[in-house]
C-alpha cells in the first residue's frame, strides 16, 4: 500500500477562505487518499505562509521525509499549494519528485504523476499561479499607499493607547482607553521619574503591558500570570509611541 503524505498551506490573506482552509484541504487529499485505496502517513500544514516563501516549516518537514524514504506520494488540493512561484514550483514537479519516486496528485487539478505526463498546461497553471500572487501583492501595495497619501494609517496592529477605526474607506488611529496609560507616564517622566521607577509605580498598579493589553483588551491585570514591567520595557513603549511615524485623527 503507497504511503501518502497531505500538504495543505493557506496564506493570511485567505484565512477566511472556506474552500482553502486546512480542514477542507486535507478533507479533500483525504478522500482521494480513501478511494484510491492509499494509507495517510501525516499531515503536514503550513498556515500563514505566502506560496512564494518554500522555507515553511512543513513543506520542509515534508520533503525532509521524503528524503528520508518515507512517503510513496504526495497528495495537494492543487498546484498553488506547493507554491506560487513556477520556477521553483516546476523543479519539484518535473525533477525532485521524480527523482525521488514520489507520486505527485493535485486533487482539484486532476493530476496524477502516475497516469499524466507534464505538459504545457500545468506549466501554464503554475506561471498564472507565481502571477496571481505578485498580482496580490502590487494590489496591496498600491492600496497601502492610497492609504498613507491620504493620511491614513498603514501599520499591522495599532500602537499602544489606540484603536484603528475606519471612516470613509481610510484605516485611522483613534485613542482608546490605553492611552490614560501613556498620559501617566508621560506625567511621571515631566515630574523625573526615570524608567526603572515608572515600570515599579505600573507593577504596583499591576497594568498590563501592550502585548497582554492587545491580546485581552484588560488594562489592569486580573488574573495571577503578571508579566512585569522592566526599565527596557518602558523605553520600548514610550520609544515606539514618540517616533511620529503614524498618522491619528
Amino acid at each position: 500500500m503507497e504511503r501518502a503524505g497531505i500538504y495543505a498551506r493557506v496564506s493570511v490573506k485567505h484565512y477566511n477562505s472556506k474552500d482553502l482552509t486546512i480542514e477542507n484541504q486535507v478533507l479533500s487529499a483525504r478522500k482521494y487518499i480513501e478511494e484510491n485505496k492509499m494509507e495517510c502517513t501525516g499531515v503536514y500544514s503550513d498556515k500563514g505562509f505566502s506560496g512564494m516563501d518554500f522555507n515553511r516549516p512543513a513543506w520542509q518537514k515534508l520533503i525532509k521525509d521524503i528524503s528520508g524514504h518515507k512517503l510513496d506520494a504526495v497528495i495537494v488540493k492543487d498546484f498553488s499549494r506547493i507554491g506560487r512561484n513556477y520556477i521553483i514550483t516546476g523543479e519539484y514537479i518535473e525533477k525532485i519528485f521524480p527523482a525521488q519516486g514520489i507520486r505527485l496528485v493535485a486533487v482539484t487539478e486532476g493530476y496524477d504523476s502516475k497516469d499524466c505526463t507534464l505538459n504545457f498546461t500545468i506549466g501554464l497553471k503554475n506561471i498564472i499561479n507565481e502571477w496571481y500572487a505578485r498580482e496580490s501583492g502590487r494590489k496591496v501595495s498600491i492600496a497601502k499607499q492610497y492609504q498613507k497619501a491620504k493620511g491614513g494609517y498603514t501599520g499591522g496592529v495599532a500602537p499602544y493607547g489606540y484603536c484603528i477605526k475606519t471612516e470613509n474607506g481610510l484605516r485611522m488611529l483613534k485613542e482608546d482607553v490605553s492611552m490614560e496609560v501613556l498620559k501617566k507616564i508621560k506625567e511621571l517622566k515631566e515630574k523625573g521619574f526615570n524608567s526603572s521607577e515608572i515600570a515599579r509605580w505600573l507593577n504596583s498598579h499591576r497594568i498590563n503591558r501592550p502585548s497582554v493589553y492587545n491580546a485581552t483588551k484588560e488594562i489592569y491585570c486580573t488574573t495571577g500570570n503578571y508579566l512585569i514591567w522592566d526599565s527596557g520595557s518602558v523605553r520600548r513603549l514610550w520609544n515606539s509611541n514618540t517616533s511620529g511615524d503614524y498618522h491619528t485623527a
